[in-house]
């Protein structure tokens, strides 16, 4: 762990330097005057991470998709006025300059002699790069992708078709884990916060992406989906905390939790948990809210979503949150459950039934949050698949949407992939179902963006957050 400290320390200034200025994204990526290659991919993986998991108004606004959280006296935000900070603009650029130092450090990888380590260092690249660009593709649709990351040569790149994409996202993955399984060396080591040099761990990561994209195309492509989803289970996806995967951030300096960041150190008091999320737990007596939330006068209240609310009269997050050294997950095994709980539903091979993985996601939520076993036993009976109410969509898609707490992407997928809860929007706008693409490219890069737009949409105006990504057809 010292080890990836000390390289996060050393990667401080790229992390601090893509947050503020993007020109580095002009940079000739094929003749870096100057690249330490470890430090490249560390400051690659945390700034990932980062962006996922940040609460920054300005650049991750996931959260209020689903109505999980709100605000107290600036309500822009959960109103969905994306535009009035940039989010669109600035969560674009993050993401695209992470790829960028992924796409700097592999050109440096290319030169090792030692074919293993090549290997297995490119494979774990891949599976950043994949990652990004499936995250690009279900929050915008069409993006630049096979010219992109290549300024000198395409200054103004082409946007792909989305579905384009998702196929040969899928056929990337595949030839990494092919890589992995013929390869031993460990990766980038320490300097890997994620995976830390485990290929164990970066398969079953592949094959949770794979998993969760196989679902996304299950109502555009059924084929296609079922046999990536069967594939990916087969060969072994996270099924349990122990293979959560993510990274834990340090307890001082710049690289603590942006969580702690935005809710401790800034000595602000802008979030609170929403009532369309906490009377939804409070209406199923759900344990999991006394680690949610704090209580209120002896009760677990939600400020109203899209309004401005006094922060000192409702419930907060809880503290166990707000840690400068808190974990933050890319995937983790309730997120999984849930999904293999769907894909048998579809009629998929995933090892169960949906009521036994949909019974796991729980019991791994519970489990992960430290549910007492009399209070497990209760809600597990509560909540039978069987017997609960509702479509089987809405069985798991309520569930997964609980589970999901604090990270607001992943609810957002099954969101708009289950469609199992409608939310009302809190004002003129449309609850997003995409972003909408960044205000500078219609500057800098304006008709490939009006050709995405009218591609997907019919017309440029189609470029709103009110439309959908191509996946998301029902």
């Amino acid at each position: 762990m010292k080890k990836i400290i000390i390289s996060l320390f050393a990667a401080g200034l790229l992390l601090t330097s893509c947050g503020r200025d993007i020109t580095s994204l002009n940079d000739d990526p094929k003749n870096p005057s100057e690249v330490n290659t470890e430090v490249m991919f560390t400051s690659a993986s945390v700034g990932l991470v980062s962006q996922m998991t940040t609460p920054s108004v300005n650049f991750n606004n996931y959260r209020f998709f689903t109505q999980q959280w709100t605000e107290t006296q600036y309500i822009d935000e959960a109103v969905y006025n994306l535009v009035k900070r940039s989010v669109p603009d600035n969560n674009w650029n993050r993401m695209y300059s992470q790829m960028t130092k992924l796409e700097l450090a592999r050109n440096t990888v290319n030169s090792l002699s030692d074919a293993s380590l090549k290997a297995s260092r490119i494979a774990v690249i891949e599976a950043l790069e994949i990652y990004i660009f499936a995250t690009l593709v279900d929050t915008y649709g069409n993006i630049p992708y096979s010219q992109a990351i290549q300024v000198d040569k395409y200054p103004t790149p082409a946007y792909d078709d989305a579905k384009t994409i998702y196929a040969d996202l899928i056929k990337r993955a595949d030839a990494a884990l092919t890589a992995l399984e013929s390869n031993s060396s460990a990766g980038f080591g320490s300097y890997d916060p994620i995976f830390g040099g485990n290929n164990e761990k970066v398969k079953l990561f592949l094959n949770t992406l794979k998993l969760r994209m196989g679902l996304n195309l299950a109502d555009v492509n059924n084929a296609l989906a079922k046999t990536t989803v069967e594939s990916a289970y087969s060969k072994g996806v996270v099924l349990t905390n122990a293979q959560n995967i993510g990274l834990k951030f340090s307890s001082s300096g710049q690289f603590t939790s942006p969580v702690y960041q935005e809710m401790v150190t800034s000595g602000r008091n802008d979030f609170i948990p929403a009532n369309t999320f906490v009377d939804v737990l409070n209406a199923s007596n759900d344990p999991r809210r006394a680690k949610y939330f704090t209580l209120k006068d002896g009760a677990y209240v939600g400020g109203l979503y899209g309004k401005q609310n006094v922060y000192a009269n409702f419930s907060h997050v809880n503290e166990s949150f707000l840690v400068a050294d808190s974990m933050a997950y890319l995937f983790d095994a309730a997120e999984t459950r849930f999904m293999l709980a769907e894909a048998a539903e579809r009629g998929y091979s995933v090892g169960g039934t949906a009521a036994t993985h949909f019974t796991a996601g729980i019991q791994a939520s519970l489990d992960f949050w430290g549910v007492a076993p009399a209070e497990q036993a209760a809600y597990l009976a509560a909540n039978n698949y069987v017997t609960l109410p509702g479509t089987w969509k809405q069985k798991i898609g309520n569930q997964a949407w609980i589970a999901a707490y604090n990270r607001g992407f992943e609810a957002w997928e099954f969101s708009r992939r289950l469609d199992f809860r409608t939310f009302v929007k809190p004002g003129s706008r449309a609850v997003p179902l995409r972003m909408p693409y960044p205000v500078n490219e219609t500057s800098v890069n304006n008709t490939n963006r009006t050709n995405a737009a009218v591609a997907q949409w019919g017309a440029v105006t189609g470029d709103v957050q009110g439309n959908k990504v191509f996946w998301d057809v029902n």
